[in-house]
């Protein structure tokens, strides 16, 4: 187990400007389909870990303070389902088993 303090930590005013941004963006695109749909679709982020970090923790209604609680590798993939009913499944959290060892930069 590792603990680590952080010091002198503190949310800059940029933090919260980009917070609405973030939100604004999940509310456009993380959303259960439309009833007319009847196939299949899927949407591609590329960003910010700290994006998917904060959709993940939206879309399964988890209190958004718990993407400070998750690490993501650069070049992840992170798979998220929304089924028609509502329902949110969380597939895939930060793997990235599809890079080759050197290209990993968490380790």
């Amino acid at each position: 187990m590792f603990l680590f303090i952080l010091t002198n930590f503190s949310f800059s005013l940029k933090f919260f400007a980009e917070g609405s941004r973030i939100e604004a963006a999940f509310r456009k695109y993380i959303h259960r389909a439309s009833p007319k749909q009847k196939q299949d679709t899927y949407e591609l982020f590329v960003c910010h870990g700290n994006v998917i970090r904060y959709f993940v923790c939206r879309a399964l209604q988890f209190p958004v303070e718990g993407w400070l609680r998750m690490s993501l590798g650069n070049c992840s993939i992170t798979w998220l389902v929304i089924r028609p009913n509502g329902n949110v499944s969380l597939r895939t959290l930060g793997d990235i088993g599809h890079l080759p060892q050197e290209k990993i930069t968490f380790k």
